[in-house]
């Protein structure tokens, strides 16, 4: 991108908002490591629709990867985390599809809208139900569900009942999204789900992959001490899945017994971040 096209760019944003352009790259994804944005760069309420341009803006995400200006929209997307910026959901949620090898908003975009809170339930909930959106957005939507959850307790039965949906809906919901609600639902440890996990089970309509089998789900919730059949072929997710069922790709005479990748273990990819926290999103 030449001199002149940059200068554009920065010319389309008024300080303070102006001032993430110039921030560059971030090596903590730790939102506990994020900088206050209102506090340290001054953006405020009256900033937000500048924010959601910026966290949006397609020149800026196809910046020089060697610019700070490419990294000005994840800036953004964090200062509206940090605003509550209910009207930043629905924009933010188009983000995993538009900008598909964007790892970071995986990462970062459950955050997100656990810092924006209560009022992102209804569009997170919209997506997660909606059968023509695309595996992307599905899973950051249903990892916002989990992470508002957390940081609302209070929240904690309604996302529940939205990912007990997810698992009783329609025969074309793909079993990876499947598989990223049951991941949600154990983060919750949503016990009280136990009966709508097994009926998804038992129609064989979640990716392991994802959580694991059945048997390791009733593990992580407490609701049994170890396996009593043999461990089966767990295929790892990459980075690239599809939103294709991965259980269907799986070898029907496939030897069982792959060593399964933890949701809490370090990632396979090497990031040193959990694999729940990296590959898997």
């Amino acid at each position: 991108m030449n001199d002149t096209r940059l200068g554009d760019l920065c010319g389309n944003y008024a300080d303070p908002v102006r001032q993430l352009l110039t921030i560059g790259e971030t090596k903590n994804f730790d939102p506990a490591g994020w900088p206050d944005y209102p506090a340290e760069f001054g953006v405020g309420h009256e900033h937000i629709d500048a924010l959601i341009r910026m966290a949006c803006d397609i020149a800026l995400h196809d910046a020089d990867t060697g610019s700070s200006r490419v990294w000005a929209p994840l800036h953004a997307w964090r200062a509206l985390g940090q605003l509550r910026a209910g009207a930043s959901v629905a924009p933010l949620l188009a983000l995993p599809t538009t900008f598909e090898e964007d790892d970071t908003l995986g990462l970062e975009l459950p955050a997100v809208f656990g810092m924006i809170g209560p009022a992102a339930i209804p569009h997170l909930a919209g997506c997660v139900l909606d059968r023509a959106n695309r595996t992307s957005p599905v899973a950051a939507a249903i990892s916002g569900l989990a992470e508002i959850a957390a940081r609302h307790p209070d929240c904690r039965g309604e996302a529940i009942d939205i990912l007990v949906r997810v698992l009783e809906s329609h025969a074309d919901t793909g079993q990876t999204i499947r598989g990223f609600a049951v991941s949600a639902l154990i983060d919750l440890k949503a016990v009280e789900a136990i009966d709508i996990i097994r009926g998804a089970f038992r129609r064989n309509s979640v990716d392991i992959s994802i959580a694991g089998d059945l048997e390791d789900v009733e593990i992580e919730l407490g609701l049994r001490d170890h396996r009593v059949t043999p461990a089966p072929y767990y295929p790892i997710l990459s980075g690239n899945w599809s939103p294709q069922p991965a259980v269907d790709r799986i070898p029907r005479n496939a030897s069982p017994g792959r060593a399964k990748v933890g949701r809490n273990d370090p990632c396979p990819c090497g990031s040193g971040k959990k694999y729940k926290k990296c590959c898997l999103q």
